[in-house]
This record gives structure tokens, sequence and C-alpha cells, in this order.
């Protein structure tokens, strides 16, 4: 049974909205009643998405943005802000994960993972959190359950996603006037999560996991439960910190 969501009149932010959660998080907010801007780097599929909730009648608009430039990050809430009239939530959905053993990886690997999964955050936080102020609005930033059992390959993320925990909470004391909630999601199909991994890399570190006696959690719960989720949050009359959403037994299982 799905969740039925007012979001009537919100003026929504989602960031990283061009995929995945992102996007899930966008089209379900936008049906639900909000006015919502989608923020990425693919402005092509940016604009498809928005395109599309138009045409269902829903008010959203693309805002091309580039978390790891600075301007970018400035300019796309300046743009939402704009347009929406202002700002009752943030979300933010950017997220990498490259396939990468800590030994191997150089300054290059950390700077990609944090410039989006963490530093990103913080600068559109930055120019979100005045307008958020004024409205006596939200936040919500995307954790991983890989915070609290990572996986030999996925280092980097895991790292970026518990320094995100870190910010947040950093923000909330900063910035009281605003409601700052993380949303921990286990593994969740539908994602881009592992796309860029390649079949070689993927099948000699899953040879890896194998070998030690590990392996990521055997269900996949629908795209679709972790927007209801996320949606559900935004919708709350009070606040809630954090949250944790995760698969179910009666989930799809992971191909192996």
């Amino acid at each position: 049974m799905s969740v039925k969501l007012d979001l009537a009149g919100r003026r929504v932010l989602v960031v990283g909205a061009s995929s995945g959660v992102g996007r899930a998080v966008a089209q379900l907010a936008a049906r639900s009643g909000a006015r919502v801007a989608l923020a990425a780097r693919r402005a092509a599929q940016l604009e498809e998405t928005a395109a599309a909730l138009r045409g269902e009648g829903a008010d959203a608009l693309a805002v091309p943005c580039d978390v790891t430039r600075e301007a970018d990050c400035r300019s796309a809430v300046e743009r939402a802000v704009g347009a929406l009239g202002g700002l009752d939530v943030l979300v933010y959905a950017a997220g990498v994960s490259p396939l990468c053993l800590l030994g191997e990886a150089g300054q290059a690997e950390w700077r990609q993972v944090l410039d989006v999964n963490l530093i990103g955050a913080s600068l559109v936080t930055a120019a979100a959190v005045e307008p958020l102020a004024a409205s006596r609005g939200r936040a919500a930033y995307i954790g991983s359950y890989s915070e609290r059992q990572t996986l030999p390959g996925i280092g980097l993320y895991s790292v970026s996603k518990s320094a995100l925990a870190a910010l947040v909470a950093a923000w909330r004391m900063e910035h009281p006037g605003v409601e700052f909630t993380r949303v921990v999601l286990g593994n969740t199909a539908g994602t881009e999560f592992a796309k860029a991994w390649g079949a070689e890399r993927t099948a000699a570190i899953t040879k890896l996991w194998i070998e030690r006696g590990l392996f990521p959690a055997p269900n996949m719960m629908p795209l679709s439960h972790a927007a209801e989720a996320i949606c559900s949050v935004l919708a709350l009359s009070g606040f809630v910190d954090e949250i944790g959403v995760m698969p179910r037994p009666s989930d799809a299982q992971l191909e192996t």
C-alpha cells in the first residue's frame, strides 16, 4: 500500500535529481503537490524529467548544477528560490561511489568522492540556509547503510557518508531554525550506484568479498520505498533528526 502524501504548496529543491533516489523523490514530491526545482549536472536528463512532470500538471523546473563547482551551487539555489518564491525544503541526494580499495585510492579519487558527497552538500546548504531559515524549513541528506557495515572497495564512499553525518549535525548546531534530517538508506534498486564500476572490476572485488565471507545485504528495496520514506519526512509536521529505511526479506534478491 502506497503512502498518501500532502506536500501542496511546498517549495522543494532536490539536488541530484537526474536519476536514482533524487529523481524518484522529485517526482513523488511534485505529484504530491510540491513545487519542485530539480538540480543535477546532466541537464538533458534533468529537463526530460521536469518536462514529463509538467506534462502531468505538476510544477517542476530544471536547474543545471555541478556540485563540484561552488558557483554552480550558489546559482542553483538562487535560481530555485527566484522561481519558487522561496524555499521550504532542500533534499541533497547527489552522490558517487567508485569501486576502489583504500590502498589504491589517490588524491583524485578522494577528491571526487568528497567533492560530491560531502563538500557539495555543504556548499548547497550554505547557499540555501538563509531562505530555509526564513520559511522555518527543513533539509534532508541521503546517508547509507555502508556507514554501519562497509565492504572492501567501497571504503571511500562509506567514509564520505560518515563525514556527511557529522556535517549534518554541525549544520543543525549552527542553524537551529532549520530542521536537518539524515535519511540512511539500505540497498536500493534502480539507482546508478554501481554503474561506473565495470564488469571486470566488479568481478574482482566480488571475488574478494566471497573469499572473506563478506557480501552486501542480500535484498534490494524498491526505489519507490526510499522515495516514500524521504517524502514522508518532508510532509511531517514534527521534526525527524534521522530515519533508516532498509530492505525487507520479501524484497528482490541481489544477483550474485
